[in-house]
Protein backbone atom coordinates (compact mmCIF):
# COMPACT_ATOMS: atom_id res chain seq x y z
CA UNK A 1 0.00 0.00 0.00
CA UNK A 2 2.78 2.51 1.07
CA UNK A 3 4.19 1.57 -2.82
CA UNK A 4 0.97 2.58 -4.23
CA UNK A 5 0.69 5.88 -1.94
CA UNK A 6 4.20 7.23 -3.30
CA UNK A 7 3.94 6.27 -6.71
CA UNK A 8 0.70 8.58 -6.82
CA UNK A 9 2.71 10.93 -5.20
CA UNK A 10 5.43 11.23 -7.85
CA UNK A 11 2.89 11.34 -10.83
CA UNK A 12 2.61 14.00 -12.76
CA UNK A 13 -1.01 13.74 -12.48
CA UNK A 14 -0.77 14.60 -8.87
CA UNK A 15 2.16 17.27 -9.45
CA UNK A 16 -0.91 19.03 -11.75
CA UNK A 17 -3.76 18.85 -9.00
CA UNK A 18 -1.16 20.80 -6.67
CA UNK A 19 -0.48 23.35 -9.29
CA UNK A 20 -4.24 23.47 -9.62
CA UNK A 21 -5.33 22.98 -6.03
CA UNK A 22 -6.17 27.01 -5.38
CA UNK A 23 -8.22 27.46 -8.56
CA UNK A 24 -10.72 24.59 -6.82
CA UNK A 25 -10.35 25.41 -3.61
CA UNK A 26 -8.25 22.17 -2.57
CA UNK A 27 -5.30 24.15 -1.08
CA UNK A 28 -4.93 22.72 2.09
CA UNK A 29 -6.41 19.40 1.23
CA UNK A 30 -3.40 19.16 -1.29
CA UNK A 31 -0.73 19.92 1.39
CA UNK A 32 -1.97 17.21 3.91
CA UNK A 33 -1.92 14.88 1.35
CA UNK A 34 1.56 15.88 -0.18
CA UNK A 35 2.70 15.14 3.77
CA UNK A 36 3.74 11.96 4.02
CA UNK A 37 3.59 12.47 7.78
CA UNK A 38 -0.43 13.62 7.74
CA UNK A 39 -1.78 11.55 10.35
CA UNK A 40 -4.33 9.06 9.34
CA UNK A 41 -7.65 11.67 10.85
CA UNK A 42 -5.86 14.60 8.51
CA UNK A 43 -6.25 11.97 5.39
CA UNK A 44 -9.75 10.98 6.64
CA UNK A 45 -10.58 14.92 6.91
CA UNK A 46 -9.66 15.47 3.69
CA UNK A 47 -11.84 12.25 1.93
CA UNK A 48 -14.70 13.26 4.15
CA UNK A 49 -13.70 17.44 2.54
CA UNK A 50 -13.70 15.28 -1.21
CA UNK A 51 -16.83 13.73 -1.02
CA UNK A 52 -19.05 16.70 0.45
CA UNK A 53 -17.37 18.26 -3.04
CA UNK A 54 -18.66 15.64 -4.92
CA UNK A 55 -22.26 15.58 -3.73
CA UNK A 56 -22.13 19.62 -3.75
CA UNK A 57 -24.16 19.64 -6.99
CA UNK A 58 -25.43 17.87 -10.44
CA UNK A 59 -23.03 15.01 -10.40
CA UNK A 60 -22.77 15.40 -13.87
CA UNK A 61 -20.83 18.70 -13.24
CA UNK A 62 -18.31 17.97 -10.59
CA UNK A 63 -15.33 18.97 -10.78
CA UNK A 64 -13.04 16.05 -12.04
CA UNK A 65 -9.88 17.14 -10.19
CA UNK A 66 -11.96 17.24 -6.86
CA UNK A 67 -13.05 13.04 -8.21
CA UNK A 68 -9.01 12.64 -7.99
CA UNK A 69 -8.57 14.46 -4.89
CA UNK A 70 -11.40 12.29 -3.42
CA UNK A 71 -9.38 8.67 -4.73
CA UNK A 72 -6.21 9.95 -3.75
CA UNK A 73 -7.33 10.53 0.08
CA UNK A 74 -8.82 7.21 -0.15
CA UNK A 75 -5.73 5.62 -1.00
CA UNK A 76 -3.58 7.43 1.42
CA UNK A 77 -5.96 7.27 4.15
CA UNK A 78 -6.36 3.27 4.02
CA UNK A 79 -2.25 2.86 3.66
CA UNK A 80 -1.98 5.16 6.73
CA UNK A 81 -4.74 3.84 8.99
CA UNK A 82 -3.64 0.21 8.59
CA UNK A 83 -7.15 -0.58 7.69
CA UNK A 84 -7.85 -3.82 5.94
CA UNK A 85 -10.53 -6.43 4.77
CA UNK A 86 -14.37 -4.85 4.00
CA UNK A 87 -13.48 -2.06 5.40
CA UNK A 88 -10.45 -0.93 3.25
CA UNK A 89 -11.90 -2.50 0.04
CA UNK A 90 -15.43 -0.50 0.66
CA UNK A 91 -13.29 2.46 0.84
CA UNK A 92 -11.19 1.93 -2.31
CA UNK A 93 -14.14 0.92 -4.00
CA UNK A 94 -15.47 4.27 -3.56
CA UNK A 95 -12.38 5.79 -4.88
CA UNK A 96 -13.13 3.85 -8.51
CA UNK A 97 -16.90 4.26 -8.34
CA UNK A 98 -17.00 8.14 -7.41
CA UNK A 99 -13.29 9.14 -8.27
CA UNK A 100 -12.70 8.96 -11.84
CA UNK A 101 -10.26 7.60 -13.66
CA UNK A 102 -7.40 9.67 -12.67
CA UNK A 103 -6.00 7.31 -9.96
CA UNK A 104 -8.09 4.30 -11.02
CA UNK A 105 -5.40 1.96 -11.47
CA UNK A 106 -4.10 3.01 -8.01
CA UNK A 107 -7.08 2.55 -6.16
CA UNK A 108 -7.49 -0.83 -8.19
CA UNK A 109 -3.66 -2.03 -7.16
CA UNK A 110 -4.55 -1.08 -3.79
CA UNK A 111 -7.23 -3.41 -3.18
CA UNK A 112 -5.78 -6.34 -4.23
CA UNK A 113 -3.03 -5.25 -1.62
CA UNK A 114 -5.26 -5.01 0.98
CA UNK A 115 -8.24 -7.52 0.07
CA UNK A 116 -9.10 -10.26 2.47
CA UNK A 117 -11.32 -12.73 0.44
CA UNK A 118 -13.56 -15.03 2.36
CA UNK A 119 -13.80 -11.93 4.72
CA UNK A 120 -17.77 -12.21 5.61
CA UNK A 121 -19.84 -10.93 7.49
CA UNK A 122 -22.81 -12.51 7.09
CA UNK A 123 -24.26 -16.37 6.32
CA UNK A 124 -25.22 -16.51 2.52
CA UNK A 125 -26.54 -19.52 0.22
CA UNK A 126 -24.80 -21.71 -1.95
CA UNK A 127 -25.96 -22.98 -5.39
CA UNK A 128 -27.90 -21.71 -8.24
CA UNK A 129 -29.52 -18.30 -8.06
CA UNK A 130 -30.78 -18.56 -11.78
CA UNK A 131 -33.50 -20.77 -10.38
CA UNK A 132 -36.55 -21.43 -12.76
CA UNK A 133 -34.22 -20.25 -16.01
CA UNK A 134 -34.26 -23.52 -17.50
CA UNK A 135 -38.27 -23.72 -17.78
CA UNK A 136 -37.77 -20.21 -19.26
CA UNK A 137 -35.18 -20.59 -21.88
CA UNK A 138 -37.43 -24.26 -23.05
CA UNK A 139 -40.88 -21.66 -22.85
CA UNK A 140 -39.02 -18.96 -24.99
CA UNK A 141 -37.16 -20.77 -27.16
CA UNK A 142 -40.62 -21.89 -29.06
CA UNK A 143 -40.82 -18.80 -29.79
CA UNK A 144 -37.73 -17.58 -31.21
CA UNK A 145 -38.28 -17.84 -34.63
CA UNK A 146 -39.62 -14.91 -37.26
CA UNK A 147 -37.09 -11.83 -35.41
CA UNK A 148 -33.57 -11.08 -35.96
CA UNK A 149 -31.60 -13.55 -38.02
CA UNK A 150 -30.05 -16.08 -35.79
CA UNK A 151 -26.97 -17.86 -37.10
CA UNK A 152 -24.48 -20.24 -35.45
CA UNK A 153 -21.14 -18.21 -34.20
CA UNK A 154 -18.72 -20.98 -34.94
CA UNK A 155 -20.30 -20.89 -38.76
CA UNK A 156 -19.86 -16.63 -39.04
CA UNK A 157 -16.33 -15.75 -40.20
CA UNK A 158 -14.98 -12.07 -39.43
CA UNK A 159 -15.12 -11.25 -43.07
CA UNK A 160 -18.91 -12.43 -43.21
CA UNK A 161 -19.79 -10.53 -39.47
CA UNK A 162 -18.53 -7.16 -41.31
CA UNK A 163 -19.77 -7.50 -44.93
CA UNK A 164 -23.80 -9.23 -44.05
CA UNK A 165 -23.83 -7.21 -40.48
CA UNK A 166 -21.22 -4.75 -39.28
CA UNK A 167 -21.25 -2.63 -42.71
CA UNK A 168 -24.42 -3.66 -44.05
CA UNK A 169 -26.43 -0.98 -45.91
CA UNK A 170 -30.04 -0.69 -47.13
CA UNK A 171 -30.00 1.13 -50.12
CA UNK A 172 -33.64 0.91 -50.37
CA UNK A 173 -35.04 2.01 -47.25
CA UNK A 174 -37.81 4.59 -47.02
CA UNK A 175 -36.90 8.03 -47.26
CA UNK A 176 -33.78 7.17 -48.19
CA UNK A 177 -32.20 6.80 -45.04
CA UNK A 178 -29.25 4.11 -45.67
CA UNK A 179 -29.23 2.00 -42.07
CA UNK A 180 -25.50 1.27 -41.04
CA UNK A 181 -25.24 -2.32 -39.97
CA UNK A 182 -28.45 -5.24 -39.35
CA UNK A 183 -28.76 -7.13 -36.37
CA UNK A 184 -28.26 -10.25 -35.96
CA UNK A 185 -27.86 -13.61 -32.84
CA UNK A 186 -24.41 -15.29 -32.95
CA UNK A 187 -25.43 -18.11 -31.08
CA UNK A 188 -22.64 -20.16 -29.18
CA UNK A 189 -20.13 -17.41 -29.05
CA UNK A 190 -19.98 -17.31 -24.92
CA UNK A 191 -20.28 -21.05 -24.22
CA UNK A 192 -17.21 -21.95 -23.73
CA UNK A 193 -16.69 -18.87 -21.70
CA UNK A 194 -15.70 -19.80 -17.82
CA UNK A 195 -18.54 -17.64 -17.01
CA UNK A 196 -21.49 -19.38 -18.62
CA UNK A 197 -21.03 -22.35 -15.84
CA UNK A 198 -19.34 -20.11 -12.91
CA UNK A 199 -21.87 -17.12 -12.35
CA UNK A 200 -24.80 -19.06 -12.09
CA UNK A 201 -23.34 -20.04 -9.11
CA UNK A 202 -24.25 -17.70 -6.21
CA UNK A 203 -21.25 -18.94 -3.90
CA UNK A 204 -18.57 -18.48 -6.86
CA UNK A 205 -19.51 -15.17 -7.02
CA UNK A 206 -20.18 -14.20 -3.16
CA UNK A 207 -16.61 -15.48 -2.60
CA UNK A 208 -15.06 -13.38 -5.78
CA UNK A 209 -16.57 -10.35 -5.53
CA UNK A 210 -19.33 -10.37 -2.50
CA UNK A 211 -17.26 -7.41 -0.67
CA UNK A 212 -17.05 -5.15 -3.55
CA UNK A 213 -19.25 -1.81 -3.17
CA UNK A 214 -21.12 -1.10 -6.42
CA UNK A 215 -23.91 1.19 -7.78
CA UNK A 216 -27.37 -0.29 -8.32
CA UNK A 217 -30.31 0.90 -9.64
CA UNK A 218 -33.32 0.83 -8.10
CA UNK A 219 -36.80 1.31 -10.00
CA UNK A 220 -38.68 0.26 -13.10
CA UNK A 221 -35.88 2.28 -15.73
CA UNK A 222 -33.90 4.89 -15.42
CA UNK A 223 -36.61 7.02 -17.00
CA UNK A 224 -38.91 6.41 -14.13
CA UNK A 225 -40.06 8.95 -11.67
CA UNK A 226 -39.42 6.83 -8.83
CA UNK A 227 -36.00 5.67 -9.96
CA UNK A 228 -32.88 6.12 -8.01
CA UNK A 229 -29.27 4.81 -7.68
CA UNK A 230 -27.48 3.50 -4.14
CA UNK A 231 -24.31 2.24 -2.81
CA UNK A 232 -24.10 -1.75 -1.77
CA UNK A 233 -21.80 -4.54 -1.56
CA UNK A 234 -22.31 -7.60 -4.45
CA UNK A 235 -23.27 -9.52 -1.81
CA UNK A 236 -25.80 -7.10 -0.18
CA UNK A 237 -27.13 -6.53 -3.67
CA UNK A 238 -27.53 -10.50 -4.06
CA UNK A 239 -29.47 -10.81 -0.70
CA UNK A 240 -31.76 -8.17 -1.66
CA UNK A 241 -32.66 -8.48 -5.03
CA UNK A 242 -31.99 -12.04 -5.83
CA UNK A 243 -32.21 -14.50 -2.92
CA UNK A 244 -35.43 -15.93 -2.27
CA UNK A 245 -38.56 -13.32 -1.27
CA UNK A 246 -36.77 -10.32 -3.28
CA UNK A 247 -37.90 -6.95 -3.17
CA UNK A 248 -40.53 -6.64 -5.83
CA UNK A 249 -43.27 -4.59 -6.24
CA UNK A 250 -46.97 -4.72 -9.02
CA UNK A 251 -44.66 -1.92 -10.55
CA UNK A 252 -41.27 -2.98 -10.78
CA UNK A 253 -39.99 0.09 -8.77
CA UNK A 254 -37.81 -1.98 -6.35
CA UNK A 255 -36.09 -4.15 -8.96
CA UNK A 256 -32.71 -3.90 -8.36
CA UNK A 257 -30.05 -3.62 -11.42
CA UNK A 258 -26.55 -3.51 -11.82
CA UNK A 259 -26.62 -1.87 -15.45
CA UNK A 260 -23.67 -0.85 -17.13
CA UNK A 261 -21.02 -0.94 -14.83
CA UNK A 262 -17.41 -1.34 -15.33
CA UNK A 263 -17.15 -3.90 -13.22
CA UNK A 264 -14.52 -6.13 -14.72
CA UNK A 265 -12.33 -3.41 -14.34
CA UNK A 266 -12.83 -2.52 -10.49
CA UNK A 267 -12.97 -6.60 -10.39
CA UNK A 268 -10.86 -7.99 -12.53
CA UNK A 269 -11.69 -11.67 -11.02
CA UNK A 270 -14.36 -11.78 -13.29
CA UNK A 271 -12.58 -10.18 -16.24
CA UNK A 272 -10.49 -13.88 -16.31
CA UNK A 273 -13.88 -15.52 -17.30
CA UNK A 274 -14.85 -13.71 -19.90
CA UNK A 275 -13.29 -13.44 -23.57
CA UNK A 276 -13.30 -10.09 -25.68
CA UNK A 277 -14.97 -11.55 -28.95
CA UNK A 278 -12.85 -10.88 -32.36
CA UNK A 279 -15.68 -8.79 -34.03
CA UNK A 280 -14.77 -6.39 -31.49
CA UNK A 281 -11.46 -5.72 -33.41
CA UNK A 282 -13.60 -5.05 -36.51
CA UNK A 283 -12.93 -1.19 -35.80
CA UNK A 284 -10.17 1.37 -34.16
CA UNK A 285 -8.46 -1.29 -32.17
CA UNK A 286 -11.16 -2.76 -29.56
CA UNK A 287 -13.95 -2.41 -26.86
CA UNK A 288 -13.83 1.07 -25.66
CA UNK A 289 -16.06 -0.25 -22.50
CA UNK A 290 -17.37 -3.35 -21.38
CA UNK A 291 -20.03 -2.94 -19.03
CA UNK A 292 -22.37 -5.64 -16.59
CA UNK A 293 -25.62 -6.27 -16.52
CA UNK A 294 -26.93 -8.19 -13.64
CA UNK A 295 -30.15 -8.44 -12.09
CA UNK A 296 -33.17 -10.28 -11.26
CA UNK A 297 -36.08 -11.19 -13.25
CA UNK A 298 -37.93 -8.01 -14.91
CA UNK A 299 -34.80 -6.04 -15.06
CA UNK A 300 -35.51 -3.23 -18.04
CA UNK A 301 -34.07 -1.04 -20.07
CA UNK A 302 -36.12 1.34 -21.98
CA UNK A 303 -35.57 1.65 -25.93
CA UNK A 304 -32.89 3.52 -26.38
CA UNK A 305 -30.12 4.12 -29.23
CA UNK A 306 -26.43 3.97 -28.59
CA UNK A 307 -23.48 5.40 -30.25
CA UNK A 308 -21.26 2.34 -30.73
CA UNK A 309 -21.29 -0.86 -32.07
CA UNK A 310 -22.70 -2.92 -29.31
CA UNK A 311 -22.34 -7.13 -28.89
CA UNK A 312 -24.37 -8.39 -25.86
CA UNK A 313 -23.09 -11.63 -24.67
CA UNK A 314 -26.16 -13.50 -22.17
CA UNK A 315 -24.13 -15.65 -19.59
CA UNK A 316 -27.02 -16.62 -17.52
CA UNK A 317 -30.71 -16.33 -17.57
CA UNK A 318 -32.87 -15.12 -20.32
CA UNK A 319 -33.47 -11.82 -22.09
CA UNK A 320 -35.89 -10.34 -24.89
CA UNK A 321 -34.46 -7.85 -26.93
CA UNK A 322 -36.98 -5.84 -29.01
CA UNK A 323 -35.12 -3.60 -31.97
CA UNK A 324 -36.58 -0.76 -34.06
CA UNK A 325 -34.42 0.14 -37.51
CA UNK A 326 -32.61 3.57 -37.41
CA UNK A 327 -35.69 4.85 -40.10
CA UNK A 328 -38.27 3.84 -37.32
CA UNK A 329 -37.18 6.97 -35.38
CA UNK A 330 -40.25 9.51 -36.11
CA UNK A 331 -42.13 6.96 -34.71
CA UNK A 332 -39.97 6.31 -31.41
CA UNK A 333 -40.77 9.59 -29.82
CA UNK A 334 -37.67 10.27 -28.52
CA UNK A 335 -37.43 12.64 -25.25
CA UNK A 336 -36.38 16.04 -25.46
CA UNK A 337 -32.19 16.65 -25.33
CA UNK A 338 -30.01 15.60 -23.44
CA UNK A 339 -31.98 12.15 -23.52
CA UNK A 340 -33.00 12.60 -26.95
CA UNK A 341 -31.58 8.54 -27.24
CA UNK A 342 -33.92 7.22 -25.15
CA UNK A 343 -37.97 6.78 -26.12
CA UNK A 344 -41.28 8.25 -24.49
CA UNK A 345 -42.75 5.47 -25.62
CA UNK A 346 -43.35 2.27 -22.94
CA UNK A 347 -42.68 -0.48 -25.48
CA UNK A 348 -44.41 -3.13 -23.39
CA UNK A 349 -47.25 -1.23 -22.93
CA UNK A 350 -47.47 1.91 -25.52
CA UNK A 351 -50.13 4.40 -25.19
CA UNK A 352 -51.56 5.11 -28.69
CA UNK A 353 -53.48 7.74 -28.24
CA UNK A 354 -50.59 9.97 -26.57
CA UNK A 355 -47.77 8.58 -28.90
CA UNK A 356 -50.17 7.14 -32.32
CA UNK A 357 -47.12 6.85 -35.16
CA UNK A 358 -45.79 3.73 -32.69
CA UNK A 359 -48.49 1.72 -34.17
CA UNK A 360 -46.89 1.75 -37.24
CA UNK A 361 -43.23 1.22 -35.63
CA UNK A 362 -41.58 -1.94 -37.53
CA UNK A 363 -39.72 -3.76 -35.22
CA UNK A 364 -38.13 -7.23 -34.89
CA UNK A 365 -36.96 -9.77 -31.74
CA UNK A 366 -34.72 -11.78 -30.53
CA UNK A 367 -34.30 -14.20 -27.64
CA UNK A 368 -30.87 -14.64 -25.53
CA UNK A 369 -30.22 -17.62 -23.66
CA UNK A 370 -26.86 -18.44 -22.15
CA UNK A 371 -24.36 -18.69 -24.30
CA UNK A 372 -26.29 -16.33 -27.23
CA UNK A 373 -24.93 -13.19 -28.21
CA UNK A 374 -26.45 -10.28 -30.12
CA UNK A 375 -24.76 -7.89 -32.29
CA UNK A 376 -26.56 -4.46 -31.88
CA UNK A 377 -25.71 -1.78 -34.47
CA UNK A 378 -24.94 2.06 -33.65
CA UNK A 379 -28.40 4.10 -33.54
CA UNK A 380 -30.70 1.05 -33.74
CA UNK A 381 -33.50 0.89 -30.96
CA UNK A 382 -33.41 -1.45 -28.91
CA UNK A 383 -35.50 -2.18 -25.60
CA UNK A 384 -34.31 -4.92 -23.38
CA UNK A 385 -36.08 -6.88 -20.92
CA UNK A 386 -35.12 -10.24 -18.64
CA UNK A 387 -37.40 -12.86 -18.22
CA UNK A 388 -35.42 -14.72 -15.52
CA UNK A 389 -32.21 -13.59 -13.02
CA UNK A 390 -29.76 -12.90 -15.83
CA UNK A 391 -26.16 -11.48 -16.35
CA UNK A 392 -25.06 -10.36 -19.30
CA UNK A 393 -21.86 -8.45 -20.95
CA UNK A 394 -21.75 -5.88 -23.35
CA UNK A 395 -18.89 -4.73 -25.72
CA UNK A 396 -18.75 -0.99 -27.31
CA UNK A 397 -16.85 -0.23 -29.90
CA UNK A 398 -16.50 2.42 -32.55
Amino acid sequence: MDAVVDRVRRSEAFASLKRDARAFGASRAMEILSDAKSSSSALDAVRTLAHDALHAGRWNAVDERWRAVYAMSAIAWTAKSGTRGAKATRALDLAVVLGGETFGDDARAAIEATRVKGDRDINVFSGRWDVGVDEAVAARATRATGGVERRAYARTSMETFYREYMAKRDDASENGWNELGRPVVLEGLATHWPAVAKWRDRAYLDDAIGDRTVPVEVGKTYVDEHWSQKLMTVREFMDQYLGEGGEQSEQGRNVGYLAQHELFEQCPELKRDIETPLYCSLGSGGPCAVNAWFGPANTESPAHTDPKHNILCQIVGVKRVRLFAPNQTPRMYPREPPSSNTSRVDVDAPDLEQFPLFADAEFVDAVLTPGDAIYIPPEWWHHVVADTPSFSVSFWWD
